[in-house]
Parts: structure tokens; sequence; C-alpha cells
């Protein structure tokens, strides 16, 4: 079934999906951070996921999803690729394609590093009295920290908008305006919520 264009899009589309959800549950938890209360919800919150049974079955689940979702894109590309061996001798955007969707292996191969770093700063790294809160808080007091993520999450958002009209798309979803605006809406909100982090506990030095 995967081995088609038609089927490694299909796959695609629901890893994608799958790790939107996730984005979206990850989000809703470091929500917590802009409590006023010196990191306890948060860290409390951490504690719990730490200790949850259900962590690691997850975690292998997304990072399945991840690296199915990152083989599909790179076989797409490869047949794209194939396709069309010779190349074009001038660059253009043919049929109104945005400028998400022709850097999508560039937004992609950007997030996937930025995934390696997030989770060697914050998941392995180390926390002290303040638990992962004074981690996330001290992390963004510095101002490269905060500016790559904040540069990141732009990044994200764009490639989250086009995947999602991608998704719906190869879903059979695309024809109805309200999946295509929820997923914009969708994207800004995700992309825009991350992105608040970093700048939240910068300007609050």
């Amino acid at each position: 079934m995967f081995s088609t264009s038609i089927g490694k899009k299909l796959g695609m589309a629901l890893t994608g999906l799958v790790l939107y959800s996730f984005l979206i549950g990850h989000l809703a938890g470091n929500l917590q951070l802009f409590f006023d209360d010196g990191g306890t919800a948060f860290n409390t919150y951490a504690e719990f996921m730490i200790s949850n049974p259900l962590l690691v079955p997850t975690e292998f689940v997304l990072l399945g999803a991840l690296v199915l979702h990152v083989w599909f894109a790179a076989s797409l590309t490869r047949l794209s690729r194939q396709a069309k061996p010779q190349g074009y001798a001038v660059r253009q955007a043919v049929g109104g394609r945005s400028l998400a969707s022709r850097t999508m292996i560039w937004s992609g191969s950007t997030i996937l590093i930025f995934l390696v770093i997030h989770i060697r700063t914050f998941k392995f790294g180390q926390t002290g009295e303040g638990g992962l809160f004074a981690l996330v808080a001290d992390t963004f007091h510095q101002p490269g920290w905060a500016a790559g993520y904040v540069v990141v999450m732009t990044v994200l958002g764009f490639h989250l908008w086009h995947a999602m009209h991608s998704a719906f798309q190869t879903l059979g979803w695309h024809a109805r305006a309200g999946w295509r605006r929820a997923s914009i809406l969708m994207s800004i909100l995700i992309a825009g919520g991350f992105a608040a982090i970093p700048i939240y506990f910068f300007l609050a030095q």
C-alpha cells in the first residue's frame, strides 16, 4: 500500500497527524509555564509525565511516527526528482505554490535538528532545586536561545500550515473551506503558543 506515491502521501498524512496531535498536547502542558506560581504547577505536571507508565510506550509511538514521516518525505522527494531528472533552467512558482510548499524539505530538516537540541536541552538537561521550570527559565533568559526558538517556531508554523493543507488534500478534506481556515488558524496558534514561551521568560528577566 505504501509503496506507491499515493500510499506514501497517505502515510505521510497519517503520521503527520499523529505528530500534530502531540504538538497540541505538548503545548497544552507547557502553557502551565505561564502560571504565576513560581513553577509549581509546571513542575508537578513534569513529574507526573516522567512517572507516568505510559510515557515510554508513547515515546516509542511518536518516534516511530517521526521516523516513518521522515522516510515518507524522503521517498516522495526522491520520486519527484526522478520524475524531473533534468531540473528546470529557470526556477519559478508553478500553480500558485507557496513559499511554505517549496521549502518543506528545508523547514522539515530545520525542525528535525531543533528537535534533537530541544530533547537534549530539556529532557536530558540538568535540573536543580527549581526543577524543569527553572531550567526553562534559565535557558530562555539567554537571548541567543530565546531568539533561536522564536525563529524555529516561525519555521514550524509555515511547515504546519502547508503540511495540514496537504494532509487534508490527501484525505479528501481540502474541498471544505472550513478545513483550510482551521489549518491556518491552528498553525498560528501552535507556533505562536510555543514562541510565546521564550519571549515571556526573556522579557521577565
